[in-house]
């Protein structure tokens, strides 16, 4: 009789599956019996580990390899400036590294697209674009150079920062289980001595101050007063200061209103109106931080190495709870800047949003005036001193580091002149030694 086909699969299915189980058999016995196989055993678990282990190691210092030897390349790159010249450059290498992913070259690609990744202007956006196309092998070691070279930024950042001519280095301290830094002296100072003047990183005069004081140094305005050109919103001291705050910030946030007839409706009025009535300074500086970025990327000749992003990124921060007045504020900066600030709809999230203020609760400054001003005091969480006229609120790159002390304790002052910040010794202070000042 012949025998179905369907019954020979069965038959052999259980065969097969019996040899299995008797072979498991013999196998849990010689294991557990055995002495010599145990042993013999135990050595091919270490020779396969072992194995698998120098197999880890070497991927792992071709990768090493691989990502130096791009980072080693991108140093040396000479990347195109115009839009023109960079969308093509872009649309060069993506299509290199694909036409290399296609002949499975993934490690000859990575470079190609990393390239692309450093003159595209929204960088967010497109590494979510790469995550969905790309072999995830190249994904993967495209993310590990980004991790490597921002690392590289950081451990030189602390390194180069203070700049030379002021006389004070980071030092990494302890706090509790948190670790900051801190400024100390490379040098000696005396008495009354100077240790340094900045300029703030960024900066918003109160709003009820508009008119009276310098939009943008926050000295008094006098008879020589410079106001907008295009708006009715602000001015300014000097023919300086109204060209160094359209550079900054001014030219994005301006609400036109001497230029444009619908002015009344538009989202700058809206901003402009909306920090007023809730007499708010943090939103507006928020807003100045993206619009400085795109002012240092324009400005060739001066672009700094480590941007005003680079700066506030290392600040400390207080933990905020979300609200939604954080959200509104988050929508109100992504619409007024949509159009200004490539890649800002991908980049400012309400989680970016919230971890900037409290970057500014942890950092900022009140701005003191040496005569009186009469403002409404902000329920901005700041720097505050033992005093009522506050012009406005500055954040600074070096006096961000300044640690809080008790008066009697603090070995600096701090001292403005318009928001600009002089700290100078109170006391002798040794070489190494902590730089303290008093704030609330």
């Amino acid at each position: 009789m012949a025998v179905k086909a369907s019954t020979i699969a069965v038959i052999s299915t259980a065969v097969i599956a019996a040899f299995g189980i008797g072979y498991l058999v013999y196998f849990d016995q010689k294991r557990r019996k055995d002495p010599e196989f145990k042993k013999q055993l135990k050595r091919e678990r270490k020779k396969q580990a072992k194995a698998e282990k120098e197999t880890k190691k070497a991927e792992l210092a071709t990768v090493e390899q691989l990502v130096q030897n791009v980072l080693n390349e991108i140093a040396q790159e000479t990347f195109p400036e115009s839009p023109e010249e960079k969308e093509k450059y872009f649309m060069e290498q993506v299509a290199a590294g694909e036409a290399l992913c296609q002949q499975g070259l993934h490690n000859e690609s990575v470079k190609h697209f990393y390239k692309a990744l450093k003159i595209y202007p929204a960088p967010l956006e497109l590494i979510m674009i790469y995550q969905q196309t790309l072999p995830e092998v190249v994904f993967r070691i495209v993310v590990n150079i980004m991790a490597v070279e921002q690392q590289k930024r950081q451990t030189e950042f602390y390194e180069q920062f203070p700049p030379e001519d002021v006389k004070l280095r980071l030092k990494e301290m302890t706090e509790g289980e948190k670790a900051s830094y801190g400024l100390v002296a490379e040098q000696d100072f005396e008495e009354n001595d100077v240790l340094y003047t900045e300029s703030p990183l960024i900066s918003a005069l109160s709003p009820q101050l508009e008119g009276q004081y310098c939009n943008y140094c926050m000295n008094k305005l006098t008879d020589s007063t410079v106001e907008c050109k295009n708006c009715d919103k602000v001015a300014f001291c000097s023919e300086d200061c109204e060209s160094a705050a359209n550079q900054k910030y001014h030219q994005y946030l301006c609400t036109n209103s001497k230029v444009n007839t619908n002015a009344d409706e538009s989202k700058e009025t809206a901003f402009v109106k909306y920090v007023q009535d809730q007499n708010s300074k943090y939103p507006q500086m928020i807003a100045q931080l993206f619009t400085a970025m795109v002012a240092e990327e324009l400005d060739k000749k001066n672009r700094p190495k480590y941007n005003s992003w680079d700066h506030i990124e290392r600040l400390k921060g207080a933990e905020l709870t979300p609200a939604d007045k954080h959200a509104n504020e988050t929508k109100m900066i992504k619409e007024l800047l949509s159009s200004k600030v490539p890649g800002i709809d991908e980049f400012l999230t309400d989680e970016v949003y919230l971890m900037l203020l409290g970057k500014l609760n942890e950092n900022a400054y009140d701005v003191i005036s040496a005569t009186e001003v009469s403002v409404e005091k902000s329920t901005e969480p700041s720097r505050k001193f033992d005093s009522d006229n506050i012009l406005g609120s500055s954040v600074y790159k070096i006096s961000s580091y300044l640690c809080k002390s008790p008066l009697d304790d603090a070995n600096v002052k701090i001292s403005f002149n318009g928001n600009k910040i002089t700290v100078t010794a109170l006391k002798p202070i040794k070489k190494d030694e902590q730089i303290k000042a008093y704030y609330n």
